[in-house]
C-alpha cells in the first residue's frame, strides 16, 4: 500500500510541477529578457510575423494539401491562442486601465472574438474544401488591420505610459500567459 501511495505521490507531484513550473520559468525569462533590453512587445510583433505568415501559407496551398493544412492549421491555432492570451490577460487590460483607452480595448478584445470565430470555421471546414483557404484569408485580412492597430498605436502608446519597471513585470506576465498554453 505505501508504494501505490509513493508511486501516487509522485506523480501527483510530477503533475503538478509539469503545469507550474513552465509558466514560472517563462515568467522569470520574460522578466529577465526586459531587463536585458527586449521587451514584451517586440515578442508579440514576432507573435505577429510568424502568424501572418502561417495565414499566407495556409490560404495558398492547395486544396489537396490537407495534412499540410490540418499541420499549418494546428500551428496556428497553437501560437495565436497563446498570443492571444497574452494580449487579453496582460496588455488590454493595461490599456483599458493605465492609458484609460477603454474604447481601444474593448475593440481589439471584439476583433479576438471575431478571430476565435474564423477559426472554429476553419476547424469545422474539411481541409479539402475549396472554401477554407478563403476563409484563411479573411482571418489574415481581419489580422492584418489588428496587427497594424497594436504595431502603430496601441503598443507605441503602452512603451510611452509604462516605466521600465512596469515594462520589466509586463514581459514577465506576457511569457507567463503564453506558457500556460502547452
Amino acid at each position: 500500500m505505501r508504494g501505490l501511495a509513493a508511486v501516487a505521490g509522485g506523480a501527483a507531484a510530477a503533475l503538478l510541477a509539469s503545469r507550474l513550473l513552465p509558466p514560472l520559468v517563462a515568467q522569470a525569462t520574460g522578466s529577465a529578457r526586459a531587463a536585458a533590453g527586449t521587451d514584451a512587445f517586440e515578442a508579440l510583433i514576432h507573435d505577429h510575423r510568424i502568424i501572418l505568415s502561417l495565414l499566407d501559407r495556409m490560404e495558398h496551398s492547395p486544396n489537396s494539401a490537407v495534412l499540410h493544412r490540418t499541420q499549418l492549421f494546428l500551428r496556428l491555432k497553437r501560437r495565436l491562442s497563446a498570443h492571444a492570451m497574452a494580449e487579453e490577460d496582460v496588455i488590454y487590460p493595461l490599456l483599458h486601465d493605465r492609458a484609460h483607452e477603454k474604447s481601444d480595448a474593448l475593440h481589439l478584445y471584439g476583433e479576438h472574438a471575431e478571430m476565435k470565430i474564423l477559426i472554429h470555421a476553419l476547424e469545422r471546414t474539411p481541409k479539402d474544401d475549396p472554401g477554407w483557404s478563403g476563409i484563411a484569408r479573411d482571418l489574415r485580412i481581419l489580422i492584418e488591420g489588428h496587427v497594424h492597430q497594436e504595431e502603430e498605436v496601441e503598443f507605441p502608446k503602452l512603451r510611452h505610459l509604462l516605466d521600465r519597471k512596469e515594462i520589466v513585470r509586463m514581459s514577465g506576465e506576457v511569457q507567463r500567459e503564453k506558457a500556460l498554453i502547452l
